[in-house]
């Protein structure tokens, strides 16, 4: 299969990906987590003698005047939630733990964690210039390690495409988590912040591995070879290690999403999902756009 030949559909894939992505983020809106947004978080269990409901702890906490929007109660299994409140001060939250095991019943504290508010938004901040400080340093990389490459096609381009192909990683993991934030709850926190750093790190390594054989190729190029024809076969010599490389990465991440603690599940998911799109943007993506780049170039000149 030629895969240049068919970038136009690649792009068209990638379009529709990333239109759904922020329609899903303008519509649903970020499912912000603990981390981002401060407060309170217990997860606790009833004895089994005692029933209770998602809406009979609503009930009590709004008797309680601390049911707000921010108020999430989740319930993993019978008799078990996760309640998350806004955030309180510690003799505010002992008061609400004897009231409820007063009015509703005894049980157990499995966990309890509280992160302060102005603590919640510094981190949103941070995480936020990190992914940018990142994207940055990796474009700076990639034009520099490809400075070389005749001026007539442009070190900068590499890097250009190399961030493109990562904003297409990131805005697509982000709307599939914000879908999942909608229906079932899946928070974004720090765990899914070092997720997406990580797809970054993925992404950009097989991007470049790609790019790398394109500037060895174009060094070698023959005179009868055009530039797509050098992209197509740089292509086509890197699509199995890419590809391989990927499978032997996802094949324990599926072990781990299937098997393994469910603590951790949605990290693993935004990784398996970040590496399988990572890896689809650097062979379908970026090398394609190349081409369409220096058409465009030239077209102008």
């Amino acid at each position: 299969m030629n895969i240049t030949k068919l970038r136009k559909l690649w792009f068209t894939i990638s379009g529709l990906l990333i239109l759904l992505s922020f329609t899903g983020v303008s519509i649903f809106g970020l499912n912000f987590g603990l981390d981002f947004t401060g407060g309170a978080r217990w997860d606790i269990d009833f004895e089994k003698s005692v029933k209770v409901t998602n809406e009979t702890l609503k009930e009590f906490f709004n008797k309680q005047k601390v049911l707000t929007q921010d108020t999430k109660i989740q319930q993993s299994e019978e008799g078990t939630f996760l309640i998350t409140l806004q955030d309180l001060d510690d003799k505010t939250i002992q008061a609400i733990a004897v009231n409820l095991r007063e009015t509703i019943g005894n049980f157990t504290e499995k966990s309890y964690r509280k992160v302060d508010s102005s603590i919640g938004a510094s981190f949103k901040i941070k995480a936020f210039y990190t992914i940018l400080t990142a994207l940055g340093v990796m474009i700076l990389f990639v034009a520099f390690a490809f400075r070389k490459i005749p001026s007539a096609i442009n070190p900068w381009r590499f890097g250009g495409v190399a961030i493109l192909a990562l904003f297409h990683d990131i805005i697509i993991v982000l709307g599939i988590f914000t879908v999942l934030g909608y229906f079932v709850g899946t928070e974004l926190d720090l765990p899914f912040i070092t997720a997406l750093l990580a797809t970054l790190g993925f992404s950009i390594n097989d991007t470049i591995v790609i790019l790398d054989r394109v500037r060895e190729n174009i060094r070698l190029q023959k005179a009868h070879e055009t530039f797509e024809d050098t992209i197509e076969k740089s292509v086509q010599q890197t699509i199995i290690r890419s590809i391989n490389t990927s499978i032997s990465t996802l094949l324990p991440l599926l072990g781990l999403l299937f098997f393994g603690a469910s603590s951790i599940f949605y990290f693993i998911l935004a990784l398996t999902i970040g590496i399988a799109i990572g890896t689809y943007s650097s062979i379908f993506l970026a090398a394609p756009a190349l081409i369409t780049w220096k058409n465009w170039s030239d077209s102008r000149d």
